[in-house]
């Protein structure tokens, strides 16, 4: 509901209203992560896949002024034409998200960083899902010596070094390995 009829209103879409509307995207994506309420807005955002609203509107507001084009010419796209156009004004909101994400002026860095280098994958993956403590470590919130404990384990490998606290946080390997099943390659980096 909070992007309905984005075409019209993303021009006139101010610092006001966007903290509006991050603000609201914000409180949902920290309760779907079960994160704590001071984890950031762009880390919650981050790890519940959810782009900003703003840059949703900017999607919605492009493939409107697209279509609108094409049709001011006579042409009537196909699907497939409209898909593609749809898929390339999301991959500039993904560069867009991205450079945000490389900001270094707010909270969360760490968690966004880590996000950051697989953002694509990690919003459009079909497998794995966070849990409570999931969420705690990837945040930086938690203590994520016990799970690190239990990673050695669970490995087989009992010569793995000692990992530096808050390294899981930081490696893009236990994103895109979580819940799927397959070793983190990370469990003997040595951090």
């Amino acid at each position: 509901m909070a992007l309905y009829g984005a075409p019209v209103w993303y021009d006139a879409l101010s610092r006001e209203n966007k903290l509006v509307l991050r603000r609201a995207q914000r409180f949902l994506a920290v309760r779907v992560i079960r994160g704590y309420r001071t984890v950031s807005a762009e880390a919650a955002l981050a790890l519940a896949g959810s782009m900003p609203w703003d840059l949703d509107a900017l999607v919605l507001a492009a493939l409107y002024k697209w279509r609108g084009d094409q049709r001011s010419h006579g042409q009537r796209p196909a699907p497939r034409e409209i898909e593609a156009e749809r898929l390339r004004t999301e991959e500039d909101a993904f560069a867009r998200w991205r450079e945000r994400l490389a900001d270094s002026t707010y909270y969360g860095r760490r968690t966004t960083g880590a996000i950051a280098l697989a953002l694509t994958e990690w919003v459009r993956r079909r497998h794995g899902r966070l849990t409570f403590r999931l969420t705690q470590v990837l945040s930086g919130h938690g203590r994520g010596l016990p799970l690190q404990d239990r990673a050695r384990a669970n490995s087989g490998v009992s010569s793995l070094p000692p990992l530096r606290r808050g390294h899981c946080a930081t490696h893009p390997c236990l994103m895109l390995c979580m819940g799927g099943g397959a070793r983190c390659p990370g469990l003997s980096c040595g951090g």
